[in-house]
């Protein structure tokens, strides 16, 4: 990274003196400045506060304008928390990290895990999302996390170094496939995170979300069918105090083999696929201003 771009070093050096920031403050009051700074982003970020209304009045007709807008108001003040706590939590070790942890649900994991066949984990930009890796790593034997390196090489290893600090693994989301499918041949966990629209050249498929029509990837699907590794959904939420509620739902599997021959390899992916989002969209309903409603989800596939 000699030859690296000065906006580059420069981004990282204002990363570093942030980072520097926020670890000189005690972690709840780390969160407090976190928040404030979503607030700041709420006002800063008129067309994100657009798309995000736009978004919650397809999901929430039923809600009032004021109700949309108080929304995206507490989700700005979330979202400065959950990109600022990786930063603020770094100083904690694994026995500190747990200490701050309540950890609901890990019989799914572990359930899941028994049959052999390796394990995908499945969240959303929900909550404290980094965080909710952290105790599969901690407990499960460590997990690869699927995700897109940032631009910015000097930042992608400061975020591969939070990442994988209790164990986990960071696999590049291009071309992840291979690495997946040997995670799983090994009896591992796969994380991958699927709330977000698949962009078009990507082997997608349509399924309801907040009864709209989303263009989902079906990678997961597709996956699962071929391995039959269950995929168990993963959420975490702050909590008072700067603590962490992390809550694994039960298992998602395919069909077994004999209901499998009887329908469409394409019809078990789309059923598949919706499972995956009608779980994701349980756990937005009950804390919709958890979620990351900054991007345009429902924005309509291309006509052919």
């Amino acid at each position: 990274m000699k030859n690296a771009p000065i906006r580059h070093r420069l981004e990282y050096a204002a990363f570093m003196g942030f980072r520097g920031l926020l670890r000189s403050l005690p972690h709840a009051a780390a969160w407090r400045v976190a928040e404030s700074l979503g607030t700041i982003g709420h006002f800063a970020l008129p067309s994100r506060r657009k798309i995000a209304l736009e978004n919650l009045r397809l999901a929430f007709p039923q809600d009032s304008e004021q109700q949309h807008r108080e929304t995206v108001r507490k989700m700005f003040r979330h979202l400065g928390l959950a990109f600022c706590d990786p930063l603020s939590a770094e100083r904690f070790d694994a026995v500190e990290f747990c200490h701050r942890l309540t950890l609901e649900g890990w019989r799914h994991f572990q359930e899941a895990q028994a049959l052999g066949k390796g394990v995908f984990v499945m969240s959303a930009h929900l909550g404290c999302w980094e965080a909710a890796a952290q105790p599969i790593g901690l407990y499960g034997g460590s997990m690869d996390v699927v995700g897109r390196p940032m631009d910015n090489p000097f930042l992608d290893r400061a975020l591969t170094r939070l990442r994988t600090r209790f164990g986990n693994r960071v696999l590049d989301k291009r071309g992840a496939a291979r690495g997946m499918m040997k995670a799983l041949r090994k009896g591992g966990a796969v994380g991958i995170l699927i709330d977000q629209r698949s962009p078009d050249h990507q082997d997608a498929v349509e399924v309801p979300f907040f009864g709209q029509p989303s263009r989902t990837s079906s990678v997961l699907a597709r996956l699962s069918l071929r391995t039959g590794a269950p995929v168990v959904p993963i959420f975490g939420y702050p909590e008072p105090g700067g603590r962490y509620r992390v809550v694994l739902r039960p298992a998602i599997g395919p069909q077994a083999k004999k209901a499998q021959s009887e329908v469409s390899l394409d019809d078990q992916i789309l059923d598949l696929t919706g499972r995956y989002m009608e779980c994701v969209e349980k756990e937005i309903r009950d804390r919709p201003e958890l979620w990351m409603w900054l991007h345009r989800r429902w924005r309509s596939a291309p006509k052919k």
